[in-house]
């Protein structure tokens, strides 16, 4: 009886602890959804992944530019690493690095290493480094945190 009453307080407790909690995925399964968004053309959705500070950017822009061109880098992640060579992420509270290295679509070595943050308990897209490699031996073997210049 005494284990009964143990395994009933176990459900309860594990069964109230998720709900009303956003899932939160890793900053690589965020890169894989962004790609999704990239192949479909829907840059609404893309945008929403970006950090509050380039939604603003965006929405303030004073042309007419398209998202490809005011986010030049952002919106042409999909044709840099075509082919995933390995990637690493570093996760911390507020900010998270992830680094994805792979091939492009001529088959030249390159690696993305992005900037995400924590904005409403949820990773966003704050900036991008794409880096171009001679040999895939110089690829990192560790997840990279872009320098914002």
């Amino acid at each position: 009886m005494k284990k009964l009453i143990i395994y009933v307080l176990l459900a309860l407790v594990i069964s109230c602890s998720g709900t009303g909690q956003k899932s939160v995925i890793s900053p690589y399964q965020y890169y894989g959804q962004y790609l999704q968004f990239l192949k479909a053309k829907d840059y609404d959705a893309a945008i929403d992944m970006l950090s509050a500070y380039n939604q603003k950017r965006f929405q303030s822009r004073n042309t007419q530019e398209s998202f490809e061109e005011f986010f030049p880098f952002f919106s042409s992640v999909d044709s840099v690493v075509v082919k995933e060579f390995a990637h690493y992420q570093e996760v911390g509270k507020a900010k998270a690095c992830l680094t994805v290295s792979g091939f492009n679509l001529a088959g030249e070595p390159a690696s993305l290493n992005f900037e995400l943050l924590n904005e409403r308990s949820g990773w966003k897209f704050n900036y991008v480094h794409m880096a171009y490699h001679d040999s895939k031996n110089e690829f990192p073997k560790a997840a990279v945190c872009p320098e914002i210049l």
